[in-house]
């Protein structure tokens, strides 16, 4: 969402909004870790890929359109905002139906009931809103009230879940609701701009479907590769290994979790937008300048993990608990596929900047593929494979995005 914020003395702020969402996604797995163990981590992991089933392609399309299209004054604000709301709800709707063709509200994890699911697919919409209001913040560039706002969020869910101490199903039901909530506060913070706005006074253009439609591949392909990617396969893992050995496997992930998304934003908010401004002016200077941010990448790459590997016992603790020091030969695995994927995605991010859609899906679909056959094929070697898995798929997605990035640009 954060790939447009171009403006001068804005990154301060967008970085703070980054570390914050990160810090409290964080803060709230260490609780989770405390109060319900590995188990609980699987669970709540899984909970949160449910909801992201959800909210990721609202996110990626819908959001990421408003942001990009905001500062273009020969689109609508009417039309943008009446095409937004019918492409969430299509999206929204048909995300539904997938998940209850394939029996994903059943009580086989979860134990909520009927009017519970209810309740939690309807707070799920109202979070899916919330990404619209926080699309048209991010394009006002207001990021210091967005920072505040992911504060205070995170504050309160943490301070109330870990004040009530409930069973596991009520504290995954209390957080979705309280973040679902916070809706009503992001809206406030946009009133001016939609004081005006009436849904009965239906506006939509064609420029502006058009304008939504070039996110569509690339956001339902990452969406395919990653989200239900990653849904299925927990699911696979815990009927395999259990949920306690997911666990700490899911512990793992988290955690690369959190620093490639760091990683990314950075780089949507500083190497992305020099790249796309290069692209339309000067093609050599965009050869000169990935390779020598490469480079730089690279090295830094390479100490941030060296010191990720030599205290990877204490993060573990630090985020997690003693308990979780049993994933650590699970983390060591991880750190090898992170070097690669930090190497991968500059070059990602070339492709994209670079306008070349297909390639990009390829290799969103291949690696993804490769991924799952390796941990279908190679489900004897016990719960390790889902880390060989990881690294083997970013060997092959950084082959991809070399080959299609030296293709373009004639970049080894």
């Amino acid at each position: 969402m954060l790939k447009l914020i171009k403006w001068p003395g804005k990154n301060i702020w967008g970085g703070l909004f980054i570390f914050i969402r990160t810090l409290g996604a964080l803060a709230m797995q260490k609780l989770i870790a405390v109060l319900y163990g590995p188990a609980g981590t699987t669970l709540f992991s899984h909970f949160q890929n449910l909801i992201s089933l959800f909210t990721q392609p609202v996110q990626d399309v819908v959001a990421q359109g408003i942001i990009n299209a905001y500062p273009n004054k020969a689109f609508s604000r009417k039309s943008l905002y009446h095409t937004a709301i019918i492409a969430l709800l299509i999206l929204f709707f048909s995300t539904s139906i997938i998940l209850g063709l394939t029996n994903s509200f059943s009580n086989e994890l979860f134990t909520f009931s009927f009017y519970k699911w209810c309740l939690i697919i309807l707070a799920i919409l109202v979070l899916c809103f919330q990404s619209i209001a926080s699309a048209i913040l991010i394009g006002q560039q207001k990021l210091k009230t967005l920072s505040f706002i992911h504060l205070i969020q995170w504050t309160v869910i943490i301070s109330f879940l870990l004040y009530l101490k409930e069973p596991l199903s009520n504290t995954l039901l209390y957080y979705l609701v309280i973040l679902a909530l916070f809706t009503i506060i992001f809206y406030a913070c946009i009133f001016s701009e939609l004081k005006h706005f009436r849904l009965a006074n239906y506006s939509i253009d064609k420029k502006v479907i058009h304008h939504f439609k070039q996110f569509l591949l690339m956001g339902l392909a990452v969406w395919l590769s990653s989200k239900w990617v990653d849904y299925f396969i927990r699911e696979y893992a815990i009927e395999l290994f259990g949920q306690s050995e997911t666990g700490y496997w899911q512990a793992v992930v988290r955690i690369s979790e959190a620093y490639r998304g760091l990683f990314i934003s950075f780089l949507l908010i500083t190497f992305y937008p020099a790249i796309s401004k290069l692209f339309n002016n000067n093609l050599k200077s965009l050869k000169t300048h990935v390779i020598r941010q490469m480079r730089l990448i690279s090295f830094l790459s390479t100490l941030f993990f060296v010191f990720v590997y030599l205290l990877h016992p204490q993060i573990l603790q630090m985020l997690y608990s003693v308990d979780y020091l049993a994933a650590s030969p699970l983390f060591k695995l991880q750190i090898f596929g992170d070097v690669i994927a930090f190497l991968s995605f500059p070059l990602a991010l070339v492709l994209m900047a670079t306008v070349q859609t297909k390639a990009y899906v390829i290799c969103e679909i291949v690696s993804a593929t490769t991924y799952v056959l390796c941990i279908y094929l190679g489900s004897d070697l016990g719960i390790k494979i889902l880390v060989l898995a990881h690294i083997t798929r970013f060997i092959s997605y950084f082959f991809l995005v070399l080959f299609f990035t030296h293709k373009s640009l004639k970049i080894a």
